[in-house]
């Protein structure tokens, strides 16, 4: 039987390297199934969301919890596991995590930053993002920053998953096709999102994967998904009036 696979299995060495070469696209299909199956919000609602409105919490306190579900779900998901596959099969380089970082890249940082705030300001004026935004509704400053913390360490975790080793890892081989082969799976995840902030998925992955490839890093995006995310919450909040509230 073996002798009979093995006609058709590829002719290649299977040692440690080519072997995580096969796992590797496992490790991320795996990742994202799970998160899309368990991690997100929609899935805290689900399991969760009848028993604690029957316990008497409000529909914020609920999407308090809820997000606290969602970060810790990135943290295994997107970073324990990729952390876990990276130790077991390092690269040649040493050059998959992407986490270094050069204070003469702010420009860049701020740059892209301030490209998109007045975007941002816009898409907060559309319906669909009123009717999206914000995630959670602050009861009073501290609740907000509290929220905001733990909201914005999921982009740590998206940006070392999609930018540090599934990136960089698949530029190893093929070169900037890697950037695009990453904006796929980037993209989906923002299924569940307004469909003008899905499409922007696209061509926020594209710029990111090809600014992480130069710079050898994972901070520009960290830095660009924290101030927008935590803009679009502001600029949500401002918009219905609640932001004085706080």
């Amino acid at each position: 039987m073996f002798r009979l696979l093995k006609q058709y299995l590829p002719d290649i060495a299977w040692n440690r390297e080519n072997i995580g070469w096969l796992l590797f696209p496992v490790v991320v299909a795996f990742a994202l199934l799970a998160f899309d199956r368990y991690g997100i919000q929609r899935r805290f609602y689900e399991i969760w969301g009848e028993a604690l409105h029957s316990s008497g919490m409000s529909i914020d306190q609920v999407s308090f919890f809820a997000q606290f579900w969602l970060t810790g779900s990135c943290i295994v998901l997107m970073v324990a596991i990729p952390v876990v596959y990276l130790f077991c099969f390092p690269a040649r380089d040493g050059n998959e995590w992407g986490l270094s970082f050069n204070k003469d890249h702010w420009p860049v940082y701020v740059t892209l930053f301030l490209f998109m705030l007045p975007i941002v300001w816009v898409a907060s004026t559309q319906p669909s993002f009123m009717h999206f935004y914000p995630l959670y509704n602050p009861a009073n400053l501290q609740l907000f920053i509290v929220f905001e913390l733990v909201y914005l360490a999921q982009f740590f975790c998206v940006e070392f998953f999609f930018r540090g080793p599934l990136l960089l890892k698949l530029n190893e081989r093929f070169g900037y096709a890697a950037i695009g082969m990453m904006a796929v799976p980037y993209a989906l995840i923002h299924i569940y999102k307004p469909f003008p902030e899905a499409l922007g998925s696209i061509i926020a992955g594209l710029v990111l994967g090809y600014v992480a490839i130069r710079l050898r890093s994972i901070w520009p995006g960290v830095f660009l998904h924290c101030g927008v995310a935590l803009s679009m919450d502001i600029f949500a909040l401002v918009q219905s009036g609640r932001w004085v509230g706080l």
